[in-house]
Order: C-alpha cells, then structure tokens, then sequence
C-alpha cells in the first residue's frame, strides 16, 4: 500500500515498485521497472491501477525516467541502471498507444542510481553511478544523449524534481 501524501488516498499497488522510476502524467503517474518488477509498466491514479502498458524490452531498476511530446502523443523515456548487479547504458522509448518500446541511442556510459526530471519536452538525468559518483547533467532530446552542465558535487541515489 502506498500513502499519497495531501491526498488522503491509500493505493494498493499491482506490484512492489521498490527501485523503480515514476513519471508523472497529468492526473496519473507511470510506475516503470523497479527490483521485483523489472520489465513491468503501470499507470496509476488516486483510485489505484489504471492499467499496464507495454513491458520494456530490457528489465531494470535503478533507472532513470521521463516523458516528452511529439505532437499530441506522450512518449516515455526509460535510461541506465541495472539488471541484477550488471549497470546499464541502454535507452528504451514508448510511444503511448504502441505496442513495443524501441530501444534507442544509449547513454554515454553505463549509469544508475540517477535522478531524472521532465522539463521543457526534455528529459535531464542528473548525476549517478559508473564506477564512482557522477556529477553530469545528462539532456534527452528525443534523438540524443548530451552533456549540459555539471552539479556542484557528484551524486548518487538523490532525487530531483520539476516544479513549474
């Protein structure tokens, strides 16, 4: 069961979501992945599961996460982790309404235990672990990973968010 906090509403979760990664979607968010869970993506409201949507080609945990448009249609966005105790540099993308997701341009290296942020129709993955504690912000712009800036102190397992 999950608390959502302000809300007063209690949801029992289809799955355990323990090291997975959420991206939110007006009045849902979309719970991807995760220790238990690897493959699996569902969305859930303040009434509890709307629905599954397409298992990602590559289970992982650790990951980061996000969404952007094209058009009118929403496109989620899944990068890095790892699968069991193997990091990943693999990206995946879903099309809302597709069938599959397709993998896509990698990350630069392997990187988990990111924070990840949708904004501006981009996904930005800050910081992380390859080996040691990454500093980088990382951009998605739907087509390719890039470096744009640097956090002031190299981080993992941090959460970040978006407030507009």
């Amino acid at each position: 069961t999950t608390e959502i906090a302000g809300a007063g509403a209690n949801i029992s979760l289809a799955q355990p979501t323990r090291n997975a990664c959420g991206i939110t979607d007006k009045d849902s968010t979309i719970i991807t992945g995760g220790a238990d869970t690897k493959k699996v993506v569902a969305r859930y409201n303040l009434q509890g599961h709307v629905e599954d949507l397409p298992q990602m080609t590559q289970g992982r945990r650790n990951h980061g996460c996000g969404s952007f448009q094209i058009g009118n249609k929403m496109v989620l966005v899944v990068a890095g982790g790892r699968v069991d105790f193997t990091p990943l540099s693999s990206t995946e993308q879903l099309t809302i309404g597709a069938a599959t997701w397709t993998t896509v341009k990698p990350l630069p290296r392997t990187l988990a235990f990111v924070a990840s942020v949708s904004m501006n129709n981009k996904i930005y993955l800050l910081g992380g672990y390859s080996g040691q504690a990454r500093a980088e912000i990382l951009e998605w712009d739907g087509e390719d990973w890039k470096e744009v800036g640097q956090l002031q102190k190299a981080r993992y397992g941090h959460a970040a968010t978006f407030i507009s």
